[in-house]
C-alpha cells in the first residue's frame, strides 16, 4: 500500500507537510532563513534556477547532476511514550546525497568545512557542476543549503522545490536513504 507523500507516517503518527506552489509573495530572505523551517518558501533563488519534476527527471535521465538531499533527520515526536518504538526511515529521490544540518541558518564550522569538502569531491572540484538540491515541499531547508552552494562558488545549482513528497506524488519511486555527517573529533 503506498501512503500519500505529502503526510509522513512515523511510528503511527501522521505528520502533514504543507503543500502546494510556493508563494511568488514570499520574498528572498537577503541571507539564510532563520525563521521555521517548514513554511511558506520564496519561488525563487538567486543565481539558481527552479526545477519542476518534470525537468528533474530529465536532468536524472542525462546522469549528469549531483543530487543532494538536504532534509533533516527526523527528530522523535515529543508527544510519543518514551517505551514506544520509534524507527523513522527518511526516504529520498534515488541517487542522492543526504547531508542533514546543511540546510539550516546557521551550521556549525565542522559541518560548514564538511559541507565544503563533500561538495568538492562530489562535483571533482568543478564549480560549473549541476547540483539540485532539494528536501520536502515548504522546507527551507534546501533553499538555505543551494544559497550555502552558491555562496562557495557554484555557479550550476538548481532548486527542486517539490522535494522528496512531490517526486513520489508524480508517480516516481523513492528509495530509503542513509544520512552522510562529519566525522566525529577526535578527543
Amino acid at each position: 500500500m503506498r501512503v500519500p507523500a505529502s503526510v509522513l507516517v512515523r511510528a503511527g503518527f501522521a505528520f502533514a507537510f504543507l503543500t502546494g506552489a510556493a508563494s511568488a509573495e514570499v520574498p528572498e530572505p537577503h541571507d539564510y532563513w532563520m525563521g521555521p523551517m517548514h513554511s511558506e518558501v520564496p519561488a525563487t533563488l538567486s543565481g539558481a534556477r527552479i526545477v519542476d519534476t518534470k525537468s528533474l527527471a530529465v536532468i536524472l535521465d542525462q546522469g549528469k547532476a549531483l543530487l543532494i538531499d538536504a532534509a533533516e533527520v527526523p527528530h522523535r515526536p515529543e508527544n510519543l511514550p518514551q517505551n514506544a518504538i520509534w524507527k523513522p526511515v527518511h526516504q529520498h529521490i534515488e541517487g542522492s546525497v543526504w547531508i542533514p544540518g546543511i540546510g539550516a541558518g546557521k551550521i556549525e564550522a565542522r559541518l560548514e568545512t564538511y559541507y565544503r569538502e563533500r561538495l568538492k569531491a562530489l562535483t571533482a572540484n568543478d564549480q560549473n557542476h549541476l547540483i539540485v538540491f532539494y528536501c520536502h515541499p515548504q522546507c527551507w531547508a534546501s533553499w538555505n543549503a543551494a544559497r550555502r552552494a552558491l555562496s562557495y562558488g557554484y555557479r550550476n545549482i538548481a532548486w527542486y522545490r517539490d522535494g522528496a513528497e512531490g517526486w513520489q506524488d508524480a508517480g516516481y519511486a523513492l528509495v530509503a536513504a542513509k544520512p552522510e555527517a562529519p566525522p566525529q573529533p577526535c578527543h
